[in-house]
């Protein structure tokens, strides 16, 4: 697969619009509330498998260049021991992943289903990155679920939220592309 000027253009904007999503944030504790994996799912559901992966691998290697598109206008390698860096890595396989299941799909359901699957890569990449840095730290937390209750169960609301309005405006914006 050649890289097109299409093809630059719309991982470019996806990688924009990730850190534009970085940028709307609310500060809760360990990890903040972004609107990044807003975005992360638009891009699987809208690119190519490894256009979704490029887009937020070149995020993420602009951040860890120093650029500060990270949640709270962080960037440089320190972030990489930031509690929430471990999610960064897993929206690139998230997405790498929503992408590979909706490929053609345009059925809403499906769209949403392949979002949680993406969703639980990116817990299940960004969890034990958590407990790690926290741990180093000294303020890991004492149970599996004091874990959740940092890393999980505040953004369930607004993680099903993301993951419907997604799976709805997809369809639309698949059919104004054609």
């Amino acid at each position: 697969m050649t890289l097109t000027t299409s093809r630059l253009t719309r991982i470019a904007l996806f990688t924009a619009l990730i850190a534009v999503g970085a940028f709307i944030s609310v500060p809760i504790g360990a990890v903040p509330i972004t609107f990044q994996n807003f975005f992360v799912i638009m891009a699987g559901l809208l690119l190519a498998p490894a256009d979704a992966f490029l887009s937020v691998l070149i995020y993420m290697l602009l951040g860890l260049i120093g650029l500060p598109i990270f949640a709270g206008f962080r960037g440089g390698l320190q972030s990489v021991f930031s509690p929430s860096f471990g999610f960064i890595p897993g929206f690139a396989v998230g997405a790498y992943v929503i992408a590979k299941l909706t490929q053609g799909e345009t059925r809403p359901i499906r769209l949403f289903l392949a979002t949680v699957v993406g969703e639980l890569i990116f817990y299940a990449v960004g969890l034990p990155y958590l407990y790690y840095i926290l741990q180093s730290m000294s303020k890991a937390p004492e149970s599996f679920y004091a874990l959740l209750a940092i890393g999980v169960i505040p953004f369930i609301p607004g993680d099903l939220f993301k993951m419907v309005i997604c799976s709805v405006i997809t369809p639309k914006i698949k059919k104004a592309i054609k």
